[in-house]
């Protein structure tokens, strides 16, 4: 087993997905599925200008005067939760991560039929300031959500699937994309033997996450159950399972734990992920494994402990509810159809906004 994330060049699987090398990149990614729940990508389709383009507007950003990044707040976004998110605006089991972010997703015009709806709505971003951060963001949602459908089809077939199964059932008409963008840092040098995080010990909540990280920081629970650096590559998306798709493939698939160290005092960290979900109203229901393999009891035993650290019960309905119901702590006027939910509100935000 190696000591990281095993590293995956995807180019023989986008050029064609039928042939003996695109077979060696499915076994390679249910290898790493099974074991560590992450893995990296090389070889996508997308362009390294745009990460470095991304990277240099995130950082422009965040050195701009608190007072210009204030203008495009989260609560000035109602229900779309789309904006700036100052330090202290997020915590992982009651402590306050230490970092900054602005938060984002595809544009969604005025008739579209989820607007008005938690995550669905109109971008904030510093126009005035930085006029090519929104192009460049959006550009980059959209590539990189083609990259998470190839991954998509790559989970399909390495859980014997037809190639489009996952794209058909669980992300048409549209998934929902959740962009972020991180800055870590210390505000004060700290003190000997403090326990801080740039964010602490976690999962991720849904199908997939994408990430592009500029330095060290992240790391993950490996398969010995030891905390291990994920390093950084030029040009490599950090891919990792998140906790439905753990659930949906019976626990197959693993949603590992994972956190970050923040960068020494006077430096800083700068990450994005994009977390890749279902479409709003996919339903919920396990994948059709019984080709496969029954998992034995002990592997049984060991999902079901792993879930217990997850915000989810069971698998049921459809994924707007698992969604509203997370943001439920951030919106607490929100009104929700009843839902007999499966998961609890998040406990991740210390900001609220009105509905």
């Amino acid at each position: 087993m190696s000591a990281a994330p095993p590293i995956i060049d995807i180019q023989p699987f986008l050029i064609d997905s039928s042939s003996q090398e695109a077979s060696n990149v499915i076994t390679n990614f249910r290898d790493a599925f099974t074991t560590w729940g992450f893995c990296q990508l090389v070889g996508h389709n997308v362009p390294p200008t745009l990460r470095s383009a991304l990277l240099a507007n995130a950082k422009t950003f965040f050195d701009l005067p608190l007072e210009e990044k204030l203008k495009v707040h989260v609560k000035n976004g109602g229900v779309a939760w789309r904006g700036y998110m100052p330090q202290g605006g997020e915590g992982t089991h009651g402590r306050i991560d230490q970092k900054e972010g602005i938060y984002a997703g595809p544009e969604h015009p005025d008739d579209h039929p989820q607007i008005g709806l938690p995550l669905h709505g109109k971008n904030q971003f510093p126009d005035t300031t930085i006029p090519e951060m929104r192009g460049v963001v959006l550009e980059y949602i959209e590539k990189v959500s083609e990259l998470g459908r190839a991954v998509c089809d790559i989970i399909s077939m390495s859980l014997g699937m037809d190639k489009e199964f996952v794209r058909e059932k669980f992300l048409a008409p549209e998934p929902v994309a959740l962009f972020r963008c991180f800055k870590y840092s210390l505000k004060e040098a700290p003190k000997e033997g403090s326990n801080i995080w740039g964010i602490g010990d976690h999962s991720d909540f849904g199908l997939l996450t994408l990430l592009i990280q500029d330095s060290p920081g992240l790391q993950v629970l490996s398969p010995q159950k030891e905390w291990v650096d994920v390093p950084v590559i030029e040009n490599a998306f950090v891919c990792n399972v998140g906790d439905m798709l753990d659930m949906l493939t019976e626990g197959r698939f693993i949603s590992a734990r994972h956190r970050v160290i923040p960068p020494p005092f006077g430096t800083t960290r700068i990450s994005s992920p994009l977390f890749f979900d279902f479409s709003w109203t996919a339903n919920m229901v396990p994948f059709p494994l019984d080709h496969l393999t029954p998992l034995t009891a002990e592997e049984k035993a060991i999902s079901e402990e792993r879930w217990k650290t997850t915000t989810f019960t069971a698998v049921n309905g459809q994924w707007w509810q698992y969604l509203a119901k997370k943001v439920k702590k951030v919106f607490p006027t929100l009104g929700l159809p009843d839902f007999e939910s499966n998961v609890a509100p998040s406990s991740r935000f210390t900001i609220e906004v009105s509905a």
